[in-house]
């Protein structure tokens, strides 16, 4: 089956590295600097911990040609909606390596707070540290989460992610929770208007078979590829619906299947 879509969004970890500081998957290099040359290529990372100005140096380094502005955060995504909503105001959850790209969110007492913002999986927080952001949520404050991911491997060992610790903030103020990163139709809608052309014409690739391909698939993105690299394991193809329009062994398979 070959595909032909309009433009191309890319994963980063599992797709393209092996870990973002583990070097490229073998074949990768090349394999998209010829998906480059045909067309036109985001990368669409749900990873929350890192600056995009880190993650290009760090592609750099494992020898991609990628500029900052290439790569699709959440982040960024939120950059642009909170604001326009009037909710860039708040309490904010987050590590130290990603306040750069989050400078533009005002912090305020709880009870003031128009939004509380998760951008941490909270590995080395207390629950106590939490507590600010249930008593704004009781308070009317919006939750979004970068991302909704259930967990994530690092150097061999499996993480938990953003996932959980949106559902617990959800479950104690009793709130639902906007999600903008992967799979968020506002997220796949905002990269088509910047592509310049509908979301039915994007294809997504990436190893996570629940966000990076059933979930763009069923927000409208035209392609799903899955790759058997990264967090992929055996069944995945069967396991979420809809199903992957394409399963490769990794991204080096790609530009052959490309129309």
């Amino acid at each position: 089956m070959a595909l032909d879509p309009a433009a191309l969004l890319l994963d980063i970890d599992g797709c393209v590295v092996a870990g973002i500081e583990r070097g490229a998957i073998p074949g990768a290099v090349g394999a998209v600097a010829e998906l480059r040359r045909r067309k036109p290529l985001r990368f669409v990372t749900n990873t929350t911990s890192r600056s995009r100005a880190w993650m290009a140096e760090a592609l750099g380094r494992a020898g991609f040609e990628v500029a900052a502005e290439e790569i699709v955060t959440p982040t960024a995504l939120a950059r642009r909606v909170l604001p326009a909503r009037g909710d860039a105001r708040g309490v904010l959850l987050a590590e130290p390596g990603l306040r750069e790209d989050l400078g533009w969110f005002e912090e305020c007492p709880p009870q003031d707070a128009r939004a509380v913002l998760l951008a941490t999986e909270a590995h080395d927080w207390t629950i106590s540290r939490l507590r600010e952001a249930v008593v704004a949520l009781r308070s009317g404050a919006r939750l979004y989460t970068l991302q909704q991911n259930r967990i994530f491997e690092r150097d061999g060992r499996v993480l938990t992610d953003l996932g959980p610790v949106a559902a617990f903030l959800g479950y104690a103020a009793d709130v639902a929770w906007e999600n903008l990163g992967k799979p968020s139709p506002l997220l796949f809608s905002t990269l088509a208007t910047e592509l310049g052309c509908g979301v039915a014409a994007l294809a997504m690739v990436g190893d996570d078979a629940e966000f990076d391909v059933a979930g763009a698939l069923a927000a409208g993105v035209g392609a799903g590829v899955l790759l058997r690299t990264g967090k992929y394991r055996p069944g995945d193809e069967a396991r979420y619906r809809p199903p992957p329009t394409l399963v490769l062994d990794s991204i080096a398979d790609l530009p052959a299947r490309l129309g």
